[in-house]
């Protein structure tokens, strides 16, 4: 969304260093209760060693955007994910009034990203991958009309 109202890249980062350096530019440093919430000894020692950022206005950043979008961009870049808006929240947002259809609206239940925390060997996963390719049986398209 903040792509689509600047018509430019909002992180352009030339690694995974550089582009959470540049999130951290604008939504600010996160503090030690988020900080505690990373899983990676490695992402949590880098951030604290950064110099205080604080978060930017997304007004001056932004400039030229409406409130609401204002709004909702910052519940969008929240870098805390238990805060963070969800999917339905962001549809059901003002600023996306005009495009809603709450009776269209799909609702699923939140990623769970559980399986990424599996420690499995590469013969494993190409198992589970041929099994799913195997077993897999796509859903017709009529009667998702």
């Amino acid at each position: 969304m903040a792509e689509m109202l600047t018509g430019k890249t909002i992180f352009p980062g030339t690694d995974h260093i550089d582009q959470l350096t540049r999130i951290l530019q604008l939504v600010g440093k996160p503090d030690d209760k988020l900080l505690a919430k990373l899983g990676s000894d490695e992402a949590r020692n880098y951030i604290r060693s950064l110099p205080k950022m604080e978060k930017k206005n997304f007004s001056e950043v932004f400039s030229g955007a409406s409130p609401l979008a204002i709004d909702l961009l910052e519940k969008m870049l929240e870098l805390d994910a238990d805060k963070r808006i969800t999917a339905e929240q962001t549809l059901a947002h003002p600023y996306l009034a005009q495009y809603a259809d709450p009776s269209d609206e799909p609702s699923s239940p939140p990623y769970d990203q559980t399986f990424e925390d599996f420690d499995v060997s590469v013969q494993e996963w190409k198992e589970y991958m041929w099994n799913e390719i195997n077993t897999f049986t796509p859903r017709n398209l009529t009667d998702m009309a």
